[in-house]
């Protein structure tokens, strides 16, 4: 199943540059592409199992590290403080579907991701919710990391 998915997610990123080649030919994602999906289908799946730390365990941990959720906040502990204020148990974080991502190289350290995302939750918990994402990933010692997030 986790095969699948990888594969589905890699296959919507034939999105990506088709403006760059001719009609009818297959695009082929780069390792770096394929890499840092990787890392976003596991944010998702420890999102959709209630473990908001393993869905932070994807970020760096770097004074700098930005999160963009009501405000920006900077900083591994900072941003982890935030999310579990705004995401307190399982029913608060729902199920995440993220669709249309696309990801770009930025040389070779660095990659952005977008995408659209929606959330499925108990109205009492804040009800459905629908939006996009931005994500600029470092490759670092232990793997792509994120370095900065911004949901809208």
């Amino acid at each position: 199943m986790r095969l699948f998915r990888i594969a589905s997610f890699a296959l919507s990123l034939s999105a990506l540059p088709l403006h760059a080649q001719a009609p009818g030919q297959l695009y082929t994602a780069s390792h770096q592409q394929l890499d840092v999906t990787k890392v976003l289908l596991a944010q998702q799946d420890a999102w959709n199992k209630g473990d908001l730390d393993g869905y932070l365990s994807h970020y760096k941990d770097a004074p700098d590290t930005q999160a963009v959720l009501d405000a920006p906040v900077r900083g591994l502990q900072n941003i982890r403080i935030a999310y579990h204020v705004n995401y307190p148990n399982r029913e608060t974080m729902g199920i995440l579907e993220q669709t249309e991502v696309e990801v770009r190289g930025l040389g070779e350290n660095f990659a952005l991701a977008t995408g659209k995302y929606h959330l499925t939750r108990p109205k009492k918990r804040g009800g459905d919710a629908d939006g996009s994402f931005t994500e600029i990933f470092e490759k670092t010692t232990a793997g792509w990391q994120v370095i900065f997030s911004e949901t809208t």
